[in-house]
């Protein structure tokens, strides 16, 4: 009876360790997994350990220099039938990058399977990041380093150029996070042409638009202006969140951005 009762007591002993290293080990890679929250969310399996501490530090940093700003990094395996631009917002609303009041989020989606690259911008963010500065980005430190097989320095380097970006837009100085890209890049799009243009043909610009638009009003109650205004600006408030690196502040995608 005695070494009966001792046989049950090992068994149970034994089935609790089990018990117990299990929860431990899950515990070890729910954190592993989950430890990056918004910042860096790697579904695509494509980034080294090393590289994502990197990020995740650099987002970490800015958020914290800035109180709101984010800088999100995400890869899936696949589009699954999306378009990038469709993927890119409905992720953006998902983790709710940068504020819900200043809208000051960025996200870097990567899908493996097409290949492709999108930066998507919060609404907060569009006049320090337009269209042809996020496209200018990636033409020079994403594309050239992901087609030489360095997705990792494609991913840091991109990242880099962002943060910068966000620095500058709230004065904050990134010389302590070590040698970042200069914020300056190959064919800023829109923004280099308005900027090389004559201040009177700005004036000149600016008179015309306010015509068009009082003309608009006045002849059909403002429907081009209104549709137009519609047209580009897309997306709605969001809340996100990530288990342990960090959460989502409830930003909105302004819709703009570049794909490559």
């Amino acid at each position: 009876m005695i070494m009966v009762l001792r046989k049950h007591r090992y068994v149970a002993a034994l089935v609790a360790s089990v018990v117990l290293l299990l929860a431990l080990a899950g515990g070890v890679i729910a954190q592993t997994e989950g430890q990056f929250g918004v910042y860096v969310q790697d579904g695509a399996s494509l980034l080294d350990y090393q590289t994502k501490q990197l990020l995740y530090s650099h987002a970490v940093w800015i958020n914290k220099r800035t109180g709101t700003a984010q800088v999100g990094i995400v890869t899936v395996p696949a589009l699954d039938s999306q378009t990038l631009e469709d993927l890119a917002v409905a992720t953006f609303r998902k983790l709710g990058l940068g504020s819900k009041e200043k809208n000051d989020g960025v996200l870097l989606l990567y899908t493996a399977k097409e290949n492709h690259v999108r930066i998507e911008v919060g609404y907060g963010l569009e006049g320090r990041i337009p269209d042809g500065k996020a496209g200018a980005i990636l033409d020079t430190y994403f594309i050239p380093n992901m087609k030489a097989g360095d997705i990792n320095k494609a991913f840091t380097l991109t990242q880099g150029a962002l943060i910068q970006e966000v620095a500058a837009e709230y004065g904050v100085d990134t010389s302590e996070l070590g040698e970042l890209p200069a914020p300056s890049y190959v064919g800023q799009g829109n923004q280099d042409f308005l900027a090389g243009m004559p201040g009177y043909v700005k004036i000149l610009l600016l008179i015309g638009v306010v015509i068009l638009i009082v003309l608009d009003f006045t002849f059909t109650g403002g429907m081009i202006t209104m549709s137009l205004l519609s047209m580009l600006r897309r997306g709605g408030s969001s809340g996100g969140g990530g288990w342990g690196g960090g959460r989502g502040g409830g930003g909105s995608s302004g819709g703009g951005g570049a794909s490559r």
